[in-house]
């Protein structure tokens, strides 16, 4: 039969995962290797196609696909079951997605069909938490005087290159690029970047960029729509933080500062498993904003939040609503005029909020486990 090689790098569900196999009493091995770049190292693939040989596996198992992984799985005619938490999966090797061998399970329903219309073996799998994994450490006074907060976002602000992409096109195609930055960012619920931006379109760019650079720079689709989505977000976030700090004793954490931020606390990085939980767990309010490329699928940070024991108000997704309670679990706003006065009204009932945030921890304590996660992606594979 054979046991499972768990590859790992520097990701958040590394314990969860290992956890569940043991749980589940799954025979296990880990291979640990942090990439420079994802798919191009020939030392890698030297070391993971000696480690296969070595031993009898029936299964590569890794969190985020890898194509150098893909590579080696093919040739060696093993099983790679990849659990995805990017939306979009940044690689440019997309031929490894269609290997045979190649098992894409995907946060994101909605990726996970499109996946599949293009001929991937691709499956649909929410992402999971572990409230025992997060709820280790005591809350003291000092963390209730660092960490308190009415209202908390941990995450990117997501600056980009627009303004430099923006800067060589025609007043054309810059009024048009900025017409459907303000249309995607008004429309909850739904993603449209990919329809609008046209052949026609990305040629006009692409020739600008071309006279401006010599003939030496051009972007892709995939690379114009990850920007744009990026600078969507990055707007949405900005705006919220700016708003609700005028109202509201906000704190920010990010790897970025914006100093047009006056009035919201920059708390600089959170490290993932010794102070983000007790950001969840001693803010009135936790802000989700869901990055623009994620179309239907449950963000890892709505997850991490309810685990903690937080009171979560996100952007409506569509997945959400399927797998939540919606004003039960968590709360959801459809534009920012909502989200201001629904951050009002639950700040004032603090029994409410403590209520809500019980109910969703409960709903991932019981639905979205990494127990439940793994036995669906073997089962899957069992069926092929």
């Amino acid at each position: 039969m054979g046991h499972i090689l768990f590859f790992q790098w520097h990701s958040f569900l590394n314990p969860g995962i290992e956890a569940a196999l043991k749980k589940l009493r799954m025979e296990y091995e880990t291979f640990f290797y942090q990439f420079s770049d994802w798919e191009a190292d020939e030392g890698f693939l030297e070391q993971f196609a000696g480690r296969l040989e070595g031993g009898n596996y029936r299964m590569v198992l890794s969190v985020n696909f890898s194509p150098l992984i893909a590579q080696v799985c093919r040739d060696k005619g093993i099983v790679y079951a990849a659990w995805i938490y990017d939306s979009p999966i940044h690689i440019r090797r997309r031929e490894s997605l269609y290997y045979e061998t190649s098992h894409l399970f995907c946060f994101d329903r909605r990726q996970a069909q499109n996946y599949q219309m293009q001929g991937v073996h691709a499956y649909h799998l929410p992402l999971a938490a572990s409230p025992k994994q997060f709820l280790k450490n005591q809350i003291s006074a000092a963390d209730q005087e660092k960490y308190g907060a009415q209202v908390s976002l941990v995450g990117k602000l997501y600056k980009t290159d627009y303004a430099y992409y923006s800067g060589p096109l025609n007043e054309y195609q810059r009024g048009f690029l900025e017409g459907i930055l303000k249309a995607q960012g008004k429309v909850y619920g739904a993603y449209f970047l990919p329809e609008l931006l046209t052949d026609e379109l990305l040629g006009g760019m692409n020739e600008r960029y071309r006279q401006a650079s010599g003939g030496t720079a051009s972007i892709t689709k995939e690379e114009l729509e990850f920007m744009l989505a990026c600078e969507v977000t990055g707007r949405e976030r900005y705006v919220a933080l700016a708003v609700l700090s005028n109202h509201f004793r906000v704190k920010y954490y990010s790897n970025e500062k914006d100093g047009r931020l006056e009035k919201a606390e920059y708390m600089g990085y959170a490290d993932y498993n010794r102070e983000m939980p007790k950001i969840f767990r001693l803010s009135g309010v936790n802000l989700n904003i869901s990055l623009r490329t994620i179309q239907t699928g449950i963000p890892l940070r709505v997850l991490d939040v309810l685990a903690c024991g937080g009171f979560l108000i996100s952007n409506y997704q569509e997945e959400l609503a399927e797998y939540f309670r919606l004003g039960e679990e968590l709360v959801t706003y459809g534009d920012l005029e909502e989200l201001v006065y629904l951050t009002d009204i639950y700040l004032r009932d603090e029994s409410r909020r403590r209520q809500i945030a019980r109910c969703g921890q409960e709903r991932v304590r019981k639905d979205f486990t990494y127990e439940k996660a793994l036995k669906e992606i073997f089962q899957t594979l069992s069926g092929d």
